[in-house]
Parts: C-alpha cells; sequence; structure tokens
C-alpha cells in the first residue's frame, strides 16, 4: 500500500495534536506564515510496518517550520513521550525544515493503544499520537510498483548493510574536541526495473549521502554535510567531522535515491543510519 504524498503531508502537518496552554486542544495547521525564528517544531508520523518476528515498527519524523533557527529540546517535560519511558531515542536537536523517518519505535505487533510524543519549541507544545492504524500502514524496503529499493550504506568495505529505518546505532567511534575525524561511508543503490518515473523538470541525484545531528552537546561541522553521485554504482564517500565540545553525539547518516526526500512522499526509497559519537577533551 502507497499513501500519496498530499496524504503525508496531512500526517507530518495537519494530523499533529497541539496542546495549548489552557485545558482545550485544537488540530494544527500547515502554518500561513512561516517564520525565521520563534515558531514551533511539528512531531511527523509517517506510519508503521510489520518485522519478521511479529512486531511492529513506527517511523517517525518532524517538521521545524523556523527558516533559520535550530531549535535545541533536550529529553525531558518539552522532549518526551507518554506513556514511559519518555526517551525513546528521538532527537534533541531539530534543524529547520522536514526531516522524514529519523528515528523508529519498536511496538508489539498487537499494539492497539496509542502513546504521543511532545515537543515544546519556542513556548509551543505540539503533541503528536500515533498507533498501528491500517491507513498508515507503508512499505518502507520495497516498492512493489517497481522493485525499487532503497541505497545501501555500510561503514567499512565489508561491513554490514544498512537499508531502509533506522534501528539501533549502525556505527559507534570516538572523537576529539576542536579535531577533524574522517567517516569514510559505502553507498550503492538498486534501481527500478519496472514503471520507472522521470520527472524532466525536477531531476534529481541517483544518491546522496547528508548528514544531520541528532543529538549533542555542542556544536558540529561537516565539511561536506551533503555529497551527490551521478550513478547507482557503490561509492566512499569521507566526511570530516569536528566537534565543539565533549559529550556523545548522534549523527544520522541519510542515504536517498532519485526519489528524493521521502520517497517523494511514499515512505520509499531511503536509509537512514544512526552513528553513535563520544567525543572526548
Amino acid at each position: 500500500m502507497r499513501l500519496l504524498r498530499s496524504a503525508r503531508l496531512m500526517v507530518a502537518i495537519a494530523g499533529v495534536l497541539v496542546t495549548m496552554a489552557a485545558p482545550t486542544a485544537a488540530w494544527a495547521q500547515v502554518p500561513k506564515v512561516i517564520r525565521d525564528f520563534g515558531a514551533p517544531v511539528y512531531p511527523a508520523l509517517e506510519g508503521w510496518y510489520q518485522n519478521d518476528d511479529g512486531t511492529a515498527t513506527v517511523l517517525i519524523g518532524f517538521y521545524n517550520s523556523n527558516q533559520t533557527e535550530t531549535v535545541e529540546i533536550p529529553i525531558g517535560e518539552q522532549n518526551h513521550f507518554a506513556p514511559g519511558p519518555e526517551d525513546r531515542g528521538q532527537p534533541t536537536v531539530f534543524p529547520p525544515g522536514r526531516s522524514w523517518g529519523v528515528f523508529t519505535v519498536k511496538v508489539p505487533g498487537d499494539f492497539d493503544g496509542e502513546m504521543s510524543w511532545t515537543l515544546v519549541a519556542n513556548n509551543q507544545p505540539v503533541t503528536i499520537p500515533f498507533g498501528l492504524r491500517a491507513a498508515y500502514f507503508i512499505e518502507p524496503f520495497k516498492d512493489q510498483s517497481n522493485n525499487n529499493e532503497p541505497p545501501t550504506i555500510r561503514f567499512s568495505a565489508g561491513g554490514t548493510p544498512f537499508t531502509g529505518p533506522p534501528v539501533g546505532f549502525a556505527h559507534t567511534m570516538t572523537a576529539t574536541v576542536g579535531t577533524p575525524v574522517a567517516l569514510p561511508v559505502w553507498i550503492s543503490d538498486v534501481t527500478p526495473d519496472t514503471n520507472v518515473r522521470d520527472n524532466p523538470r525536477r531531476p534529481r541525484p541517483p544518491q546522496v549521502l547528508r548528514w544531520q545531528t541528532l543529538r549533542g552537546t555542542g556544536a558540529v561541522e561537516f565539511d561536506e554535510p551533503v555529497q551527490e553521485f551521478e550513478d547507482s554504482d557503490d561509492h566512499n564517500p569521507t566526511t570530516n567531522i569536528t566537534f565543539g565540545a565533549a559529550g556523545e553525539y548522534w549523527l544520522r547518516a541519510e542515504g536517498l535515491d532519485s526519489t528524493g526526500d521521502g520517497g517523494s512522499g511514499f515512505q520509499c526509497c531511503w536509509t537512514s543510519a544512526i552513528v553513535q559519537v563520544t567525543v572526548s577533551e
């Protein structure tokens, strides 16, 4: 089943439950005026999928409606899940714009309840509820209409391949404050073999590797935060990363194919892999 992009945008924006200061609640609408700073951050339910072990996984992203403000919200009262535990692997750093499928939450396959993620940015609380509703079932590992699959990311030439939504840490490493550390990645892709949909007005690169900070205690600088490739072959780009403070960081490596961000709203096909970095003085 494939949901249209318009439906996904409804999930991302119009379908979030905003908890106001008063004891009432209202369904949020797409912001009519996009601001540089001072606006909310909206959780976004992408959908859910079944696992081979009988469990289910919920895929979640967010939309920071500020044009220039990166919002940082530590885990706690202003960034939590309910019912607990309040920390379910969600980000604490929210760059401007839409970030698709940033993290996952695993639940029992027969889960019939509801959970929620609350974010309070610029004193504006927003809560999204989620459950295993049939309308939000997705297939992020293969587009059945054309056999397209997400790019594959590895952190060594013969290392474990990662495709599709993130699950746990794909790679761990250490670094020193102020000293650039090289992080090589191997990325390749399986291209569609039928029903290829090309848009000559909006051509997209066959592969893109993009970096994002999800958690951290200081500034993070990527020398090449976005790298584009002219084909779907195996590529081995290296990104040099500099950390501004000691602590633990979570970095997201996002591999995109020609379907673009969020698979153009169809939830396939792109890959997220989370890197845990321990930074010392």
